[in-house]
């Protein structure tokens, strides 16, 4: 979920303002409910202090670690934004998450955001028993939107990613898909102005949108990656990306499932308190998956 550009694109600030109190009132009576501790830390990464959240549940299970990317177009969202659904997943899981602040656009534009992500990753995955779980544990890293990109992105450029969840993801930053044209209108909430919008606020070069870190779908090799979960929201001119890249992943044969959530638009999962069945079903299968592993 993210508000549509300002009449004044340069005031993404105001973007990012409402986008944080829409969220906070939306999702007012889950906020405060997460059962564990919740810990601020800044990690020394791409010659600045990236801050981080770590959500530990009560009576935490040691044995996995969920690095996660929250979505927005790499311009208007926060860790804040998806806070009460990455605490509803941390205690539903009973394991371990860190939501991660990458630096956004327009400010900081690729391959900042890209190489902040990277860089916190490896240190996280470095470092994991400091964040409580045992030296043997397995760390995934999983997104939503934007975040989902990146997510898969980091399973291509890193060998020690044991698994990945990608919600919502777009994983074509062309466009190409169906689904692009299908899901035109205002009503379906992420018009084809608000990804122009959000693609230039986060690129400044539109070759870079071909540059294999992020562009995963022109990868020549797809073997080896880690199991994958796909969320799908059905409503989404996004909806067919991660169709295109679970065939992608199971012709190289890699753990694949995709679950279609009926009925939402593209965002629905950062707003619980609006889609309460469907983030229950989210969440539902993120435990199931994780559980597989």
């Amino acid at each position: 979920m993210q508000s549509p550009p300002p009449e004044n694109k340069t005031d993404v600030n105001a973007n990012r303002e409402l986008s944080e109190s829409l969220h906070a009132n939306v999702n007012q009576k889950l906020i405060g409910a997460f059962k564990g501790t919740e810990k601020e830390e800044l990690i020394n990464a791409n010659s600045t202090e990236i801050p981080v959240t770590i959500y530990t549940p009560v009576d935490v299970d040691k044995s996995k670690l969920v690095i996660f990317f929250h979505g927005g177009g790499w311009t208007v969202n926060s860790r804040r934004t998806h806070q009460t659904m990455v605490n509803m997943i941390a205690d539903a899981t009973n394991t371990t998450w860190i939501n991660v602040e990458y630096r956004r656009g327009p400010e900081y534009k690729f391959p900042i955001w890209w190489n902040d992500v990277y860089q916190v990753t490896k240190y996280i995955i470095e470092n994991k028993q400091s964040y409580g779980v045992d030296s043997s544990a397995k760390v995934g890293v999983a997104g939503e939107s934007c975040g989902a990109l990146m997510a898969a992105g980091l399973c291509h450029a890193m060998k020690n990613i044991d698994f990945q969840i990608l919600v919502s993801g777009i994983l074509d930053l062309h466009r190409t898909a169906p689904s692009y044209k299908e899901f035109t209108h205002q009503m379906y909430f992420l018009t084809p102005e608000i990804l122009d919008w959000l693609t230039l606020s986060a690129f400044d070069n539109m070759k870079d949108l071909d540059d294999p870190r992020i562009a995963v779908m022109q990868n020549k090799s797809f073997e080896g990656l880690p199991p994958c979960l796909f969320i799908v929201s059905e409503l989404d001119p996004l909806h067919d990306d991660s169709y295109e890249y679970q065939k992608l992943l199971d012709k190289a044969g890699v753990q694949t499932k995709l679950v279609l959530i009926k009925g939402v638009l593209h965002g629905f999962f950062s707003v619980p308190g609006i889609y309460p069945k469907a983030c229950a079903d989210v969440i539902i299968n993120i435990k199931e998956f994780m559980g597989s592993l």
